[in-house]
């Protein structure tokens, strides 16, 4: 392939960066993607917090952020308020277990708690209670003593949901404190990087570039963004502190720098570089430097995305045969395997948690939807359908759900979904939003 302009290359990245995925798949088969398919799910009561008059307001934001927070985890049936007893216990102690245990409410576990105001501060205390369980009903008590504003009564629900999950959810972590980068177009010319909750609360701008950001990945461990920006006119990589908001050294070489990931253990980054004329992957140290070339073959590779179980392999995004599919291969660059090959194009690989599925997006001009690969047995289940355009799929650390873009309400904006499809919902309102990447925890 011959070394392309400046111009053609960036026009190429951008079509690459748009393209998504086909739908070709019978929803007849199944995998086995962790929120509770064939499993009955957990009838939880979860009870309004009492409260005094003073901390009443705060202690709405807190019933509702937990509230949809357990609602949300994908592993719960949620028991309606209106079957709840009139009197709502503040302890344990309050509880007569029988009321809700028993019909209309049929709950197996229990959450309740209370609040009260201690000088600037609200002490939140919160129960999980089994009301089968008539000797030891308390499964988990926890007290958070937060500063009284809505940001603050928000984090100490995450906190608490967080703690129920991980309980009685095998032992999965949570997802609520948890966040997603994505990109806000702020002006035609103008994309920045913002980070909000993963339920689309407190949206932040991460970025003050004034240029074209992209491609977003966020570190293993949280504290840094890696994307794509055009702040010198040309595609190159800048990584940002996440905790001084200011950039860390990367070392750009000549041509085209795209698509960053980290790997596992936040090591390394991988890569697409033309600093060889041909868009190629590329693996360096975390500052760029110590470079290892990874693919060779004639047309472009791009959108590595790292198994982040084993670290072994990398799936990617290549037109060698004659238009984008994805392959993977292992972090050395050997054993190139194709595993996404029929239909008109296939792009954005994003590796679940687990290390045993692959979301991506498959798509024609006009119909593009994501869907999920067994890596094993390559079967493959679509998750969202007539719906215009939804790509860039991105997992969340529990593995049980998958934030995407999708512009089916006319312009592009971030949603969220159970891993298995349901639950569709969105995220963002405000602009045009797109390429969301959860964080790892």
């Amino acid at each position: 392939m011959l070394a392309l302009k400046k111009k053609h290359i960036a026009v190429l990245v951008a079509a690459l960066l748009a393209l998504t995925a086909r739908n070709l798949i019978s929803q007849g088969d199944v995998i086995r993607t962790g929120t509770g398919i064939g499993v009955e799910r957990v009838r939880l009561a979860v009870s309004s917090f009492r409260t005094a008059p003073e901390t009443a307001p705060l202690m709405r934001v807190f019933d509702e952020t937990l509230w949809n927070d357990l609602d949300y985890a994908g592993i719960f049936e949620l028991a309606p308020r209106s079957f709840y007893p009139l009197s709502l216990p503040a302890r344990p102690t309050d509880l007569k277990l029988e009321e809700w245990s028993g019909p209309p409410v049929s709950a197996q576990m229990v959450v309740l708690g209370n609040a009260s105001q201690a000088g600037d501060q609200v002490v939140i205390e919160g129960w999980l209670v089994d009301p089968r369980n008539a000797t030891q009903p308390v499964v988990l008590g926890k007290r958070y003593a937060e500063e009284a504003n809505e940001r603050a009564v928000r984090q100490a629900a995450h906190k608490f949901a967080n703690e129920i999950i991980f309980r009685l959810g095998g032992g999965v972590p949570g997802i609520a404190e948890s966040k997603i980068a994505f990109v806000r177009r702020v002006s035609p010319r103008v994309k920045e990087i913002w980070v909000m909750d993963y339920d689309g609360a407190g949206a932040e701008q991460i970025t003050h570039l004034n240029t074209l950001s992209l491609t977003p990945a966020i570190s293993v461990d949280g504290t840094q963004i890696a994307f794509t920006t055009y702040l010198n006119d040309n595609p190159e990589i800048m990584i940002y502190s996440l905790l001084t908001r200011k950039p860390l050294p990367f070392f750009n070489r000549r041509g085209l720098n795209t698509t960053p990931t980290w790997s596992p253990d936040g090591s390394q980054i991988a890569f697409t570089s033309s600093v060889t004329g041909d868009p190629e992957i590329y693996v360096a140290d975390v500052q760029g430097k110590i470079i290892r070339r990874l693919t060779a073959a004639r047309g472009v590779d791009i959108s590595p995305s790292w198994n982040p179980k084993t670290g072994a392999q990398i799936a990617f995004v290549s037109d060698r045969g004659g238009s984008p599919k994805i392959y993977m291969m292992d972090k050395d660059g050997a054993n190139v395997t194709p595993l996404v090959t029929e239909g008109t194009q296939a792009l954005d690989p994003a590796w679940s948690p687990n290390g045993r599925l692959i979301a991506f997006t498959w798509g024609k001009e006009g119909e593009y939807n994501i869907h999920i690969m067994d890596v094993a047995t390559h079967e493959i289940v679509q998750l969202t359908s007539g719906s215009r355009r939804n790509e860039h799929p991105s997992w969340a650390p529990d593995n049980r759900h998958i934030s995407f873009t999708s512009n089916r309400t006319g312009v592009s904006q971030i949603w969220t979904m159970l891993a298995d499809g349901s639950r569709q919902r969105q995220l963002t309102f405000q602009g045009e939003n797109t390429e969301p990447v959860w964080s790892s925890r």
